[in-house]
């Protein structure tokens, strides 16, 4: 199961119950407070993702469910080494500056910005 994580049900509650509100929220299922608590709200929250995505709409969060929320889990053959991609590394540091015309100049590319 991806990051180790619990089937989780109605009237479970706890870290867990948080994480799942939190990546239900980031998905636009959930817009209550993450409090913990596996309540009507969650539940709702769970069926709507799993009907939508075509999964056993029971409102059971289980691997299938963590799976969709959360990705398959890492693995070396899926990691990549950041320094692997300059052009990756230059965007990372310059994705404070909102300015793509530092980025371009980097890689050595005039936009027309600055013709």
């Amino acid at each position: 199961m991806p990051f180790d994580q619990p089937t989780l049900q109605l009237g479970d509650s706890g870290p867990e119950v948080t994480r799942l509100q939190e990546d239900l929220t980031a998905v636009s299922c959930f817009s209550d407070v993450a409090d913990g608590s596996f309540g009507q709200s969650t539940m709702d929250a769970v069926v709507l993702l799993q009907s939508t995505l075509g999964l056993v709409a029971d409102g059971v969060v289980d691997q299938d469910t963590w799976s969709v929320l959360e990705g398959p889990e890492a693995s070396v053959e899926d990691s990549i080494d950041i320094s692997d991609l300059p052009g990756l590394t230059l965007a990372v540091s310059h994705a404070s500056d909102g300015n793509v015309d530092a980025y371009l100049a980097d890689l050595g590319i005039v936009s027309d910005n600055n013709a």
